[in-house]
């Protein structure tokens, strides 16, 4: 690494207290808390320099003054930016996995993962954004010309979640970046130091100070911050990714202040497996889907609908070699914790209810230990008991079975949630007819339903939330259209006495 790189890194990742970024700076709120870990409750992994309402005014004050000049950048420079982060990240992604892995539940694989993924989603935005932004004209009569042109809202404020902390932070404030907007993000209240990875390398990359600022909010003080950010007559546009609960206040805040919002939440994706799967493919599939991450993933298989002239082969697929969690990241376990106590709590609560009425363990141990969830595949599972409607969000799932696929449009759609879903057919025209059936933003035929390729739309349906990440259409999503018109001169028929 550089010097340049080793002088940002002591200002921002490996500070004390961990401070935010404001104006290419680091910057100190006017409150702190501190960071536990997830597995020891009782041991402060770092205290973070944290903001409360009467902050805002300063924060927005820098992203507003930056909008003006950055609004009028060209698409090729920003672009050149995006190509250069992404260079950055790919070179330092074994380097900063590492924090992530120690601030957070997950494992040294995902870690690495989610980062290619976000220098890969970085890289994407940079090679969509002139086409993305490409205005149009229009002739409306002889005599006019309508200029269709794309133009940003000017401050995003955009909140991400600590699973998947780099990608999901990047893409809330990155994407509105390269479409001309400048951005603010909120981080996780679990995850700030991993997103502080984003401070370091967009300003490595030669991103102009005030474009975006970064801020840490206790989780005491959020709900007085977030309003009060909503609330600014600067802030254009808002997202949140995380859950459906707390999508739901952030909505009714952006209605209360008509500010158009995209929220990606919660989901419950379903997985179809149809009599003539290739059934190890499936199985392989459905099982990554669904414990990949401890399943704390907005895209983790819930529910494995089989069709029943199948499922005792697909079951001996499924459960071989089942996997088991551990807090010790030594001790060879290929999973580790949730999140926190309390989800873990919740989870247990769930199962509990299911195998009251009679659901049955096929796979796992029905287990919890602090935050650590054994994995636990279900099956008998009934519409009355809770794991069938709720997300678990943890390595938790469950197998049901059909003979008739009305059955099994039926089970993958009678839920809340509409963001990912599998179906699992050698006859594409079936599996592809399935897919049109099911009520989600992404269907995959023959593949897992945790998948989120930069390149394609991203996002969900029903109580998953709107709007989409990713793509042409998701540095769209951060651009308004605005028609000028160039009139020749031409007589009106205007009023006269």
């Amino acid at each position: 690494m550089s010097s340049s790189a080793d002088s940002t890194s002591s200002q921002f990742l490996h500070a004390a207290p961990l401070p935010g970024l404001l104006n290419g700076k680091p910057f100190h709120g006017s409150a702190s808390y501190d960071v536990k870990d997830p597995h020891n409750p009782s041991k402060t992994l770092h205290q973070v320099s944290s903001i409360t309402v009467q902050d805002v005014p300063a924060v927005i004050d820098v992203a507003q003054k930056a909008f003006k000049s950055w609004k009028n950048s060209s698409v090729i420079e920003r672009r050149n930016i995006f190509i250069r982060a992404g260079q950055i990240l790919r070179e330092r992604i074994p380097e900063l996995a590492k924090i992530e892995f120690e601030e957070t539940t997950s494992s040294e694989g995902w870690a690495g993962f989610e980062m290619t993924l976000a220098a890969d989603s970085i890289e994407e935005t940079a090679a969509a954004a002139t086409n993305a932004l490409r205005g149009e004209i229009a002739t409306t009569e002889s005599h006019q010309r309508a200029y269709i042109e794309r133009c940003p809202y000017g401050v995003v404020l955009g909140m991400a979640p600590w699973n998947a902390p780099l990608t999901l932070c990047q893409r809330a404030v990155l994407q509105p970046i390269m479409a001309g907007n400048t951005a603010i993000l909120k981080t996780s209240e679990m995850s700030p130091r991993t997103h502080m990875i984003l401070a370091e390398v967009m300003q490595q990359a030669g991103l102009p100070a005030g474009v975006l600022s970064i801020v840490h909010v206790a989780p005491e003080d959020a709900p007085g911050v977030v309003e009060a950010f909503i609330k600014h007559d600067a802030v254009g546009k808002v997202n949140f990714t995380g859950s459906t609960r707390v999508g739901s206040i952030v909505a009714s805040l952006c209605g209360k202040y008509i500010k158009p919002v995209v929220l990606e939440l919660g989901g419950k994706a379903p997985a179809i497996v149809c009599e003539d799967a290739d059934l190890e493919l499936a199985a392989n599939a459905i099982k990554f889907g669904g414990l990949f991450h401890s399943g704390q993933i907005c895209m983790a298989t819930q529910t494995a609908i089989v069709h029943e002239s199948v499922v005792d082969k697909f079951l001996e697929l499924l459960t071989d070699k089942y996997p088991r969690a551990s807090a010790d990241p030594t001790d060879g376990a290929a999973l580790r914790g949730l999140f926190t106590t309390v989800s873990a709590n919740r989870v247990k609560e769930i199962v509990d209810d299911a195998l009251s009425k009679g659901a049955k363990i096929v796979a796992g141990e029905h287990k919890v230990e602090g935050n650590v969830v054994q994995p636990v595949l279900l099956a008998n599972v009934t519409e009355d008991m809770r794991v069938y409607r709720e997300e678990m969000f943890a390595p938790v799932f469950s197998v049901l079975t059909f003979t008739d696929y009305e059955k099994a449009i039926h089970y993958a759609n009678d839920h809340d949630y509409g963001l990912a879903a599998s179906v699992f057919s050698k006859d594409i025209d079936r599996a592809y007819k399935l897919a049109r059936q099911i009520d989600a933003g992404m269907i995959h035929t023959n593949g897992p339903s945790v998948h989120d390729a930069p390149c394609v739309p991203h996002g969900g349906m029903k109580k998953s939330g709107f709007g989409r990440f990713n793509g042409i259409e998701g540095i769209r999503e951060w651009s308004q259209l605005k028609v000028i018109t160039i009139n020749e001169p031409h007589p009106y028929p205007a009023p006269s006495a």
